[in-house]
C-alpha cells in the first residue's frame, strides 16, 4: 500500500488482501482520503503533490489539514454565510452545500456581525460596527464617503446594494468590485472608467499618482501632507496614525478579508475580540546569515557540553580549560557516547488517585546475584499536576562498557509519599543487549490504591519477601530485602546509611544506599530537609491545602504546589469555589441520579465539557454543588435524556454563589416536538436550517432544544429570537479516560478532561456506593446496604436521619424481644422430659441459635452504627468483625430456619407414625441431624468469609471504610442459589407438614369415625392441635412478605428504597424472636415445663439469697 505495483497480482495495493492481525499496524502508517475511499503512505501526505483531489474544488485531502474539517463537517456557526465551505452532499439526487436552501436563515446573526464582511445583501450585518469614527449614525445607516464633499456620511440601508452608486468607491455596492480567491474575499475601490481597469487595489488610494479617469482615488486624499513619502499608498501600515477620516474608512473598506473557516461556540458577539480576528507575525531578530557568522566565530569545543574555565591559581593568573559532558556523553571534548539507556516515561493514576503524591523510583539492573543498582532516578509524581508530562530520562550502566553476558531491565518502585505505603513494582526488560544505547518509551498504570500486592513463595528470599511484578502477565517476581540487607535473594550485608523516617529500597554503585524521602526531605540518605512548606507558619498553603515541594523533574516555575480540599481552588487554594444552589419545581419529576454538564466557551476552540452528576434523595427537591472550573453553561439531565437550561452567564466568575430555579420552562424540547414529521426526518444539513423557527415561534420564555447532534440556545438579537448551537455528544462514555475504579461497570465522571482532581461513579441499577461496590440483590442485602449510607459521619444519634433513628429503635426492641424469648425458651427446652424425644433436641438447639442471632444481631448493628459515625476507627477491629460477623449471622439464620423445619417434620413424623413412632430413634437422628446442618451451612457459607475485605471510600463529603464481599461473577450466581436454598427450602417443608400434619390427622379421625365427614375432623383437629401447626403457619405467614420483596424487587436500586427492604431485613429475624410465642404459649405441656424450671430457679435463687 505504497502506491506501487510490487506483486505480479497487485495484491500489495488491495486493502482486502491485508489480514486483522496486520490491520492496526496498516491504519497507523496510512491515511485515509475520505473522499475518494482510497489510502496513502504516510510519504505522500504534505509532498506538495495532491494524491486525494476533491472533484469541483481545488481543496485535496492530503495538502490542506487546515481546512478538512471545515469542508467535511456541517458547523452551525458557518450555515448560510454566504460562503460555500462543504463539500457537495447528494440528497435526494440533489447536490446541497451549507449555502442551499437558506430561506429560513437571517444572514445577520452573531456569527456575522461585524466581521468585515458582507453576508447580507444589504450589509445591515455590518451596521454598527465602525466604533473608531467620531460619526455617528442611526442603527439602520451604513457609513461611507460622500463623493460631493469626501467627507463621511450616513447612507439609509435602503441604498446599500440597491444598483446604484452612492459612495465614492462603491463602496455601498460591494458587489461591483467583490472578488473571492480561495480563503480571501477582495473588496476592490471602484472607479467610473469608460473603458477598463474600474477595480483599484487598496494600495493605489492617496499615492499621488491617478488611477482613475476622474481621479476618484485621489480626490478625498489631503493635500499637500509632508509626513508621507511620494507615491507610497497612505493606506500602507506606517501611515495608520496620520489618516483623515475618509481615508481611514476606505483603506479599511478596501483590504482583503480573510474568510474564517472554522469559527466556534460564542454566547455573544463580544466574545469576538481583536485579538481572535488579528494575526501578528513577526520576524525573526536575526536573519540566517548573522546566525550563521555568530555560530562560525564561537564554535563549541565541547561536544553538546559546557566549555569551562579553570582557574590553577589566581597570583598567577593560570587556567586551563575542561568540559562538562551531559550523562550521555564523557571524554575531555565530550566526543564519546556513553552506553546508556534513554527513557521516555509517562505515567497515568486511577481516579481514586489523582490527589495522591508519588515517589517512583527507576532503576537500572541486572540480573547478577548482587543486582546491583547501575543508575537510577526518583521523580515525585502528583496526577492533577503531571499528568501529560512525559519524563525523559538517562539511566547510566555502572561499567562502560557494559557486561556482554549480563541482562538488564528497567525496575520501577511506586510509593506513596506521604505514608511511604508501597503500591507495587514493575518490570521491563531491555531486549536486543547488543545495542550500546536503547531507547524505550512507555506508559506506565500505577495500582490502584485498594489492589493486593502479589507475594510468592517460589523465590527463596533470605531476608525479605517475594513479590510479583504488577505489569508481568509471565508472574515474574524479585525479592523486597528488608533494611540492611541487598542481592538479589538478599543474602548480603549492607550498611544502610537511610534516615530512620525513610524506605530503603536497594543499593547503587559505590555501596550507596537509595532511599525514599519522606515529603519533607530530600537528598540521597533523606538528611536534608525543604523548609518552602514550612514558611509563613505553615500556611503555604491556605485553608487545609497540601503543600508539596517541586522537584527536579517539576518543569513549572514553581518551588511548591497545593493540593487544594473541597471547596477552595488557586495555586495557594485562596480561591473559594463557585457555590451553585439547584432548586426544582415541584411539577419536575427527578430522576434518583442526575447528571450536570458544565460547559466552558473558549475563543477561537471548541467549548469544553465537563460532566458530574449527583444523587437526589426522594425528599429532596434542591442540590448544592461547589465548583471550581470555569463555565458558561450549566444544563441539568434527568433520566431518558430529558434537559434543563439552568444557568447561562456570558462571562464566567470565581467564588460566587448563584441561586438558580429550575422551572418546567427551562426543559429543552426535543426537535419530535418542535418540527413535523417531514422536517424530522430530513438530512441533517437540510433540517439545521430550519432551527431559528422554534425560537422565533415560541414565545420569550423558550430557552432550548436539541437534536441526536446538537444542543441549541435562543439569545434575543436585533428584535429578534434566534438558535444558537454548539455540539453535543449524548452517548458520551464515561470512564474517566481508562482509568475507573468504578466497580460493577459504573461510569466513572471527572472534573475536568485535562489532569482532573477529583471522581465519581454512577452505578448501575441494583448497585451503589461511592465506586458502586455495593450490590443490593434480593436475599444478599447486608445492614451495610441497606443503611450505611444514611448514617452521617461526624453527627450524634440524636441528628441521624430518621431511617438510622428508627433502625436503632428497631434493634433495640429485636436485642431486648429476643434475650427475652431466647432465655425463656433456653429454660423450657432444657427440660429432661422434653429432650426425651427428636423433637426437644431441635428446639433446644433452636434456643441456642436465637441467643447467639440475637447477640451476633446487636453487636453488628452498634459495630456498624459506630463505625459509620467514625467513632470506631481501628482497622484491626474492624477487619475481624467484618470476616466474621457477617458469616455468624447467616449460619445462626439459616440454621434457625432449617431447626425450625425439622420440627415440623419431627411433628409430622410422630403423627404419621402414631404408636409406631420410636422415641430414642428419634433422640439419636435429631443430634446426628444437628451436626450434620451445621457442618452443611458452615460449608454452603464459608466462601464468604474468604471473598470479604475492608475497603477505604473517599469522596467529596467524607471517608468511610466498608466492610464487603466482593464475589467473582460465577460465585455470585452461586451466593444466590445458596440463599435461595437455605430460605426456600425450609418454607417449603413448614408449608407442606402443616398440609400432611392436619390431614393426616383427620383422615385417620374419619377412617375410624365414620358418624362424622373428613371436613369435620378436619375444624376439629385445628382446634385441638392448634399447638401442633401454629408454629409452621406462623412462619410461612412470615417468610411471605420477604419472600415477595426479595423476589418481585429483585434489588434495592438506589438507597432511596431502603425503606422496604429495611422491613424486609428486619422480618427475617422476627422467627428466631417467637420460638417462645409459637412453641411454648401454645402447648401446655410446654407451659407446665417452664413454670416447673422458673419454679426450680426461684428456689435456687431464695437458697443463695
Amino acid at each position: 500500500m505504497d502506491g506501487n505495483l510490487d506483486c505480479p497480482q497487485k495484491d500489495d495495493e488491495d486493502i482486502m488482501q491485508i489480514n486483522s492481525i496486520n490491520m492496526a499496524k496498516f491504519l497507523k502508517n496510512h491515511f485515509k482520503c475520505n473522499i475518494s475511499n482510497k489510502y496513502l503512505h504516510h510519504w505522500y501526505v504534505q509532498d506538495g503533490y495532491c494524491h486525494c483531489p476533491v472533484y469541483y474544488s481545488d481543496w485535496c485531502e492530503d495538502e490542506h489539514f487546515d481546512i478538512n474539517y471545515a469542508v467535511q463537517n456541517i458547523s452551525f456557526q458557518s450555515i448560510c454565510n454566504g460562503f460555500t465551505q462543504l463539500i457537495p452532499i447528494n440528497i435526494e439526487g440533489t447536490n446541497e452545500t451549507d449555502e442551499t436552501e437558506c430561506q429560513q436563515w437571517p444572514c445577520n446573526n452573531i456569527y456575522t456581525h461585524c466581521d468585515d464582511i458582507w453576508h447580507c445583501p444589504n450589509g445591515e450585518d455590518e451596521i454598527g460596527c465602525d466604533l473608531s469614527s467620531t460619526l455617528n449614525c442611526f442603527k439602520d445607516h451604513h457609513k461611507c464617503v460622500s463623493p460631493d464633499t469626501n467627507q463621511l456620511i450616513c447612507l439609509p440601508v435602503e441604498k446599500a446594494n440597491d444598483g446604484k452608486i452612492d459612495c465614492l468607491g462603491a463602496t455601498d455596492e460591494p458587489i461591483v468590485c467583490k472578488t473571492i480567491d480561495r480563503l480571501n474575499i477582495i473588496y476592490k475601490f471602484y472607479c467610473d472608467n469608460k473603458i477598463f481597469n474600474q477595480c483599484n487595489d487598496w494600495l493605489t488610494l492617496c499615492d499621488g499618482i491617478r488611477d482613475c479617469d476622474h481621479g476618484e482615488d485621489e480626490q478625498f486624499c489631503v493635500k499637500n501632507r509632508t509626513n508621507t513619502p511620494l507615491y507610497e499608498s497612505i493606506c500602507a501600515s506606517p501611515y495608520s496614525s496620520v489618516r483623515s477620516a475618509a481615508e481611514q474608512f476606505l483603506c479599511q473598506a478596501t483590504k482583503y478579508k480573510r474568510i474564517q473557516l472554522n469559527k466556534y461556540f460564542l454566547l455573544n458577539e463580544m466574545s469576538k475580540t481583536l485579538k481572535d480576528q488579528t494575526k501578528i507575525v513577526t520576524n525573526s531578530i536575526f536573519s540566517s546569515s548573522s546566525m550563521m557568522q555568530i555560530s562560525h566565530q564561537h564554535k563549541p569545543r565541547c561536544h553538546r557540553g559546557f566549555d569551562l574555565r579553570v582557574w590553577l591559581n589566581d597570583a598567577k593568573n593560570l587556567t586551563t580549560n575542561t568540559c562538562l559532558c551531559p550523562p550521555s556523553f564523557y571524554g575531555d571534548q565530550c566526543q564519546y557516547q556513553n552506553q546508556r539507556v534513554s527513557l521516555t516515561v509517562r505515567f497515568q493514576a486511577f481516579s481514586d488517585s489523582w490527589s495522591t503524591i508519588f515517589a517512583i523510583i527507576i532503576s537500572l539492573i541486572d540480573d547478577s546475584d548482587e543486582r546491583i543498582i547501575h543508575s537510577y532516578e526518583q521523580i515525585t509524581y502528583l496526577s492533577i499536576r503531571d499528568c501529560k508530562v512525559k519524563f525523559n530520562i538517562y539511566l547510566l550502566y555502572a561499567t562502560q562498557p557494559k557486561d556482554p553476558t549480563k541482562n538488564y531491565a528497567i525496575h520501577i518502585d511506586i510509593y506513596e509519599k506521604i505514608s511511604l505505603n508501597y503500591r507495587g513494582s514493575l518490570l521491563f526488560q531491555l531486549t536486543f543487549p547488543f545495542l550500546p544505547v536503547h531507547r524505550l518509551a512507555f506508559i506506565v498504570s500505577i495500582p490502584q490504591k485498594n489492589e493486593k500486592i502479589q507475594s510468592c513463595s517460589n523465590s527463596p528470599c533470605v531476608n525479605g519477601k517475594c513479590i510479583i511484578y504488577s505489569n508481568n502477565v509471565q508472574n515474574a517476581s524479585f525479592c523486597q530485602c528488608n533494611q540492611g540487607w541487598s542481592g538479589r535473594y538478599c543474602t548480603i550485608p549492607h550498611t544502610c546509611t537511610c534516615s530512620s523516617d525513610s524506605i530503603y529500597v536497594g543499593v547503587s554503585t559505590y555501596n550507596r544506599s537509595v532511599c525514599v524521602c519522606p515529603i519533607n526531605k530530600f537528598g540521597y540518605q533523606c538528611l536534608l530537609i525543604d523548609t518552602i512548606c514550612q514558611m509563613n507558619n505553615n500556611l503555604t498553603c491556605q485553608h487545609d491545602g497540601k503543600c508539596i515541594p517541586a522537584d527536579d523533574y517539576t518543569i513549572l516555575n514553581k518551588k511548591f504546589q497545593c493540593i487544594c480540599p473541597k471547596g477552595y481552588m488557586g495555586d495557594r487554594c485562596e480561591i473559594v469555589d463557585n457555590k451553585i444552589i439547584l432548586s426544582f419545581d415541584n411539577n419536575i419529576v427527578l430522576s434518583q441520579s442526575i447528571f450536570i454538564h458544565f460547559i466552558e466557551i473558549i475563543n477561537n476552540d471548541k467549548p469544553k465539557r465537563t460532566t458530574t452528576f449527583r444523587t437526589i434523595l426522594f425528599i429532596q427537591n434542591s442540590l448544592i454543588i461547589y465548583w471550581s472550573r470555569p463555565f458558561h453553561l450549566v444544563f441539568i439531565e434527568l433520566y431518558n435524556k430529558i434537559y434543563y437550561l439552568a444557568i447561562i452567564q456570558k462571562t464566567s466568575k470565581q467564588s460566587t454563589t448563584t441561586n438558580t430555579m429550575i422551572n418546567p420552562s427551562d426543559r429543552c424540547l426535543h426537535i419530535n416536538e418542535l418540527f413535523n414529521e417531514t422536517i424530522v426526518k430530513m438530512h441533517a444539513l437540510r433540517r439545521i436550517k430550519y432551527y431559528h423557527l422554534p425560537c422565533q415561534r415560541y414565545s420569550s420564555n423558550f430557552s432550548c432544544f436539541y437534536d441526536d447532534v446538537y444542543i441549541c440556545l435562543c439569545y434575543d438579537y436585533r428584535q429578534q429570537r434566534l438558535a444558537n448551537c454548539f455540539e453535543f455528544d449524548h452517548n458520551m462514555k464515561f470512564d474517566c479516560f481508562g482509568q475507573s475504579v468504578c466497580e460493577n461497570q459504573g461510569q466513572c465522571f471527572q472534573d475536568s478532561p485535562d489532569c482532573p482532581e477529583r471522581s465519581m461513579c454512577i452505578c448501575r441499577p441494583c448497585f451503589y456506593g461511592a465506586q458502586c461496590q455495593f450490590s443490593s440483590t434480593g436475599f444478599g442485602l447486608s445492614l451495610d446496604a441497606i443503611i450505611g449510607y444514611h448514617i452521617q459521619p461526624h453527627i450524634n444519634l440524636v441528628n441521624q436521619p430518621n431511617l438510622v433513628k428508627i433502625s436503632f429503635v428497631l434493634s433495640i426492641i429485636f436485642i431486648v424481644v429476643g434475650l427475652i424469648n431466647g432465655i425463656l425458651s433456653l429454660i423450657t427446652f432444657k427440660s429432661r422430659s422434653i429432650c426425651k424425644i427428636g423433637c426437644g433436641f431441635y428446639l433446644l438447639s433452636s434456643s441456642i441459635t436465637t441467643l447467639l442471632t440475637t447477640f451476633i444481631f446487636g453487636l453488628k448493628f452498634c459495630i456498624l452504627l459506630l463505625a459509620q459515625m467514625t467513632i470506631i476507627s481501628n482497622r484491626l477491629f474492624l477487619q475481624i468483625q467484618c470476616l466474621s460477623l457477617d458469616f455468624l449471622l447467616r449460619v445462626c439464620l439459616n440454621m434457625d430456619q432449617w431447626l425450625n423445619a425439622f420440627v415440623a417434620i419431627e411433628r409430622t413424623v410422630t403423627i404419621i407414625k402414631a404408636t409406631n413412632y420410636n422415641k430414642k430413634n428419634s433422640i439419636q437422628i435429631a443430634k446426628i441431624v444437628i451436626v450434620f446442618l451445621l457442618i452443611f451451612i458452615i460449608s454452603t457459607n464459608i466462601y464468604d468469609p474468604i471473598y470479604r475485605r475492608l475497603i477505604d471510600e473517599e469522596n467529596e463529603d467524607d471517608k468511610r471504610l466498608w466492610c464487603i464481599a466482593l464475589y467473582p461473577s460465577n460465585l455470585q450466581v452461586f451466593n444466590s442459589i445458596i440463599h435461595t436454598f437455605h430460605f426456600l427450602v425450609p418454607f417449603v417443608i413448614n408449608l407442606v407438614s402443616v398440609f400432611i400434619l392436619i390431614t393426616k390427622i383427620s383422615r385417620q379421625q374419619s377412617n375410624i369415625h365414620t358418624n362424622r365427614t373428613y371436613i369435620e375432623y378436619l375444624k376439629k383437629n385445628m382446634r385441638e392441635h392448634t399447638h401442633l401447626f401454629i408454629a409452621p403457619v406462623i412462619l410461612v405467614i412470615l417468610g411471605i412478605p420477604r419472600l415477595i420483596i426479595s423476589f418481585v424487587s429483585k434489588c434495592m436500586k438506589s438507597t432511596n428504597d431502603a425503606w422496604l427492604f429495611l422491613i424486609g431485613y428486619f422480618m427475617s429475624f422476627i422467627p428466631p424472636l417467637l420460638t417462645f410465642v409459637i412453641f411454648i404459649l401454645p402447648s401446655k405441656f410446654y407451659k407446665q415445663e417452664l413454670h416447673k424450671s422458673l419454679i426450680s430457679f426461684r428456689t435456687i435463687i431464695q437458697r443463695y439469697l
